[in-house]
């Protein structure tokens, strides 16, 4: 009966030591699953917080994007308004509504005098010639101008000084 009672002993600790082992192991396996846990948990936050920034960024290159649109419209609306104030100094001029400014009007009276000393049926093309570069100088001129305010206007829109 000692005998069986040892025997039952024996097991009972071999099993006690059993379950203090699996319990050791569970702990530890607890312990590297919280860390495990808490290292996604400082990942996910991190990624949060880089998604709200990459969310900034985006938003603000789209409003960058909306505003440079904006301003290459006006931009091109500009262009076309000189083009046609060009067009329509062209027709005064022609329409005889407009004079040249004198530095303009001495090569016509120079072209004049050329003129009455060559052939009478040799039309003269110059006035007409005068009149489409004076409406080409003034619709560059106000293309330049144009762009100039365009690129100036992307420069502060950009944080840059004009």
């Amino acid at each position: 009966m000692i005998r069986a009672l040892a025997i039952v002993l024996a097991i009972l600790l071999g099993v006690i030591v059993w379950q203090r082992g699996s319990v050791w192991k569970s702990d530890a396996a607890a312990a590297a699953a919280i860390a495990a846990r808490d290292d996604a948990n400082t990942k996910l936050s991190a990624a949060k917080a880089e998604i709200g920034e990459l969310g900034s960024a985006i938003a603000i290159e789209r409003g960058n994007v909306r505003a440079a649109n904006a301003l290459a419209a006006r931009y091109e609306q500009e262009k076309k308004h000189a083009q046609d104030e060009s067009d329509r100094l062209v027709d005064d001029l022609r329409a005889g509504q407009r004079q040249l400014h004198q530095r303009w009007q001495a090569a016509l009276h120079t072209a004049e005098l050329s003129q009455a000393v060559s052939a009478a049926s040799q039309p003269d093309g110059g006035a007409d010639d005068r009149f489409q570069s004076a409406g080409r100088i003034i619709g560059a001129a106000d293309q330049c101008d144009a762009q100039v305010r365009a690129l100036q206007a992307y420069a502060i829109q950009c944080g840059g000084e004009p």
